[in-house]
């Protein structure tokens, strides 16, 4: 056999997804990856079915379909404060994360260079790291979530062409503020830079923190690409439906990347999403003060079996410092929690350009029904006791 692709023979399965595949083999509760298992609204399921069965199932645009850009084109004006022509200017994509690839294709050549805050989410990393785009990560205290500013600003160089940013951050709950925002904006102007903002958590905020999207401020539209999606916000994870908006030459380009990787989002799926946008006020709300009640369940508990981690302000992950537990490393902690607790989580060397700035830290996921995650600390607790 000739030999493979020199691009992806470093290639790894993630971290995440091991944990997934790990846990699936012996039936156990999954705290290491996203998948919401909450129900997907069934004004949604319903809206599914009937595009289905009108036979709205053959190719899309490459764009999307025109009704759903007009409604994601209202929402990201009434939610996000950002303006955005529903025909140039949005582009409905195979899940945010086909979103970032098309954007990544198209923003940045091979030995460019691209900024993540870490701890990072690593496909953000690996996505451009398989394009040939080389990351630097700058670092956010986890005690206080707080910047490091001078790190930031001596990590950009000549070939810096971009910078990423998620908010509400996975893996550890950070919300961006409106003042950090504009620093990276002015840095971003200043050494003619994009900034790619994951916004995939934007309505998974706690109180005292509000989502704010970068693209609303000032002038930096311009230069900001927005993504986002429907899989957090309506438990919709395997439906694989995302969207992005930018400046209409970019937008363009993006949907022909998309037209050769993808063809197109599944069609029934967004005649589908169109209903999301008719579902309450309160369905936010209550989604909300859940996912609130499930925070301080578990930051609670993991604190008590003597975990240091902060006060989350969105997003439904913690990144948790083993402090006075009796797990020597985040490995040990994996294996001790899937093999005698039945309970997967992910190593914090996952999330870091040197994985032994990680080894003290796990991260756990609660995006799951609280019978189950309550089932996961009964489980969890012989372990501490």
């Amino acid at each position: 056999m000739r030999p493979l692709s020199l691009r992806t023979k470093d290639l790894t399965q993630s971290g995440i997804r091991s944990a997934s595949s790990r846990c699936r083999a012996i039936n156990g509760i999954n705290l290491g990856q996203g998948v919401c298992d909450m129900p997907t609204p069934d004004v949604i399921k319903d809206a599914c079915t009937k595009a289905m069965m009108e036979n709205k199932t053959t190719y899309s645009p490459c764009e999307g379909i025109f009704p759903l850009r007009e409604a994601l084109a209202k929402k990201l004006k009434s939610y996000n404060g950002i303006t955005a022509c529903p025909e140039t200017e949005i582009v409905v994509t195979h899940g945010s994360t086909g979103a970032f690839v098309s954007v990544v294709t198209t923003l940045f050549n091979p030995g460019d260079e691209v900024i993540v805050f870490e701890p990072f989410y690593g496909y953000h990393k690996n996505i451009c790291e398989l394009q040939a785009v080389s990351t630097k990560a700058v670092s956010i205290n986890l005690a206080d979530f707080s910047i490091d500013w001078e790190g930031l600003e001596e990590a950009i160089s000549p070939k810096t062409k971009g910078i990423i940013v998620c908010t509400p951050c996975n893996p550890i709950g950070k919300v961006f503020t409106r003042e950090e925002l504009i620093k990276i904006g002015e840095l971003a102007k200043a050494n003619n830079c994009w900034v790619i903002t994951d916004e995939i958590y934007e309505y998974i905020t706690y109180p005292g923190h509000e989502h704010v999207s970068l693209a609303s401020l000032a002038d930096y539209a311009d230069r900001t690409i927005t993504i986002s999606g429907f899989s957090k916000t309506y438990n919709m994870t395997g439906w694989r439906l995302g969207y992005v908006s930018g400046p209409a030459a970019v937008m363009k380009q993006v949907a022909l990347v998309q037209d050769l990787y993808y063809v197109c989002p599944a069609t029934p799926l967004q005649y589908a999403a169109l209903a999301a946008f008719d579902l309450p006020q309160s369905y936010f709300d209550e989604m909300r003060t859940s996912y609130l009640a499930k925070r301080d369940l578990m930051s609670e508990a993991l604190r008590e079996f003597g975990f240091t981690l902060p006060t989350l302000q969105g997003a439904y992950y913690i990144m948790a410092e083993l402090t006075n537990t009796p797990f020597e490393n985040d490995r040990v902690a994996f294996d001790k929690l899937l093999n005698e607790a039945k309970v997967a989580i992910v190593t914090g060397r996952s999330f870091y350009t040197n994985p032994d700035d990680g080894v003290n830290f796990i991260r756990v996921c609660y995006a799951l029904d609280q019978s189950k995650l309550e089932q996961a600390l009964e489980q969890i607790r012989p372990l501490f006791t």
